[in-house]
């Protein structure tokens, strides 16, 4: 049997907590309060010297907890934080020991998962589409496209929250890139066990394997298991993009739910559902894309997971707020739908 708990499922004990990305501000924390639920993302306060201090993270969680809130994930550690080591680059020792002393004051703050990007592009996408129902602008992906403008396709030179500080001056292949993460695992994993931290891993969004000569190594299953086994641990997993894996050549979204979260690898979770896979894709509504989302949250359930599920990037719809509150609103709503139908048919979906 199971219970409702405003806005989660519960089944034999687990939890999926449905969030939102918030700040905290009064109108943001409003907002996610008027669609019911409990849980926030968020990002993660400013940098002093590199580290971020242990006194902003929890003032910051002092001010969700005052708002009936829970802050259970900071996505993302900032790029600008670790670039060098991202790059290989000679200043990367001073990162790394910035960025485990910020990883400690995580742990102190009592923030439990802290997703970070190894794109040392950052995402990509080449335009909006404006073909989408009712006008919808759907943000796609297209290879071909990308081809002919890609500095274009960059999407920190446009609005985005994470600012990547540059592009590579030559070539880094994919055994570079591997090689430096492996090197920063290796050192920072130990810290976050100490410090109580979950370290989850956000995959290469969108999933190609070379862009602009710069290699992107976490783009299928395989990266992904290679990635949670290099140092084993409780606290090197992965954030589970719904939308970016969806769109990996040839993956199964259902299979990779169930691989990663019966090695209780899924530490964190974006609800999106899109239409296509690499080369070229679109981001569409949740109840017109290429994922059985009905499947997919029966398979959360039964890999039991736990965690926070935030919903994803969204289409721009018609007469919309630039947060995008009624795109994200509906999702919301899509989702706590899902959840309630499991309610009603006694968690057995058949």
């Amino acid at each position: 049997m199971c219970r409702r708990i405003s806005g989660s499922i519960e089944r034999r004990g687990y939890i999926m907590k449905i969030a939102l990305f918030a700040s905290d501000s009064p109108d943001s924390m409003a907002w996610v309060q008027t669609l019911g639920l409990r849980h926030v993302v968020s990002g993660m306060p400013g940098a002093v010297d590199g580290v971020v201090p242990r006194q902003a993270l929890e003032e910051r969680r002092d001010r969700f907890a005052a708002h009936g809130l829970e802050w259970g994930v900071i996505e993302n550690l900032t790029p600008s934080l670790y670039d060098e080591i991202m790059f290989g680059l000679p200043g990367r020792e001073r990162q790394l020991d910035a960025v485990c002393r910020t990883i400690e004051n995580v742990g102190a703050a009592g923030i439990p998962v802290l997703q970070y990007q190894w794109m040392l592009l950052g995402g990509l996408r080449t335009e909006y589409s404006p073909t989408g129902r009712g006008g919808a602008r759907y943000p796609r992906f297209d290879a071909a496209v990308a081809a002919r403008m890609p500095a274009a396709c960059l999407d920190w030179l446009g609005r985005g929250r994470h600012r990547y500080p540059h592009v590579p001056d030559g070539p880094l292949s994919a055994v570079q890139v591997w090689e430096n993460l492996e090197w920063f695992l290796q050192r920072v994993v130990p810290v976050a066990e100490s410090a109580g931290v979950k370290l989850a891993a956000h995959p290469d969004d969108a999933p190609v394997r070379d862009y602009m000569g710069v290699a992107r190594i976490l783009v299928d299953e395989e990266a992904l298991q290679r990635l949670v086994d290099c140092v084993p641990s409780p606290c090197n997993g992965i954030g589970f993009c719904m939308g970016t894996v969806a769109t990996m050549a040839g993956v199964d979204t259902l299979h990779a739910i169930r691989r990663f979260g019966t090695q209780n690898k899924i530490f964190f979770a974006h609800f999106r559902n899109p239409r296509g896979q690499v080369p070229r894709f679109d981001e569409v509504f949740p109840d017109e894309g290429d994922i059985d989302m009905v499947a997919a949250v029966r398979a959360w359930n039964e890999v039991g997971f736990d965690g926070v599920i935030r919903i994803d990037h969204c289409p721009g719809v018609v007469g919309d707020a630039p947060a995008a509150d009624r795109s994200f609103a509906f999702q919301v709503g899509y989702l706590r739908g899902l959840v309630q139908m499991q309610e009603v048919l006694g968690c057995d979906w058949r």
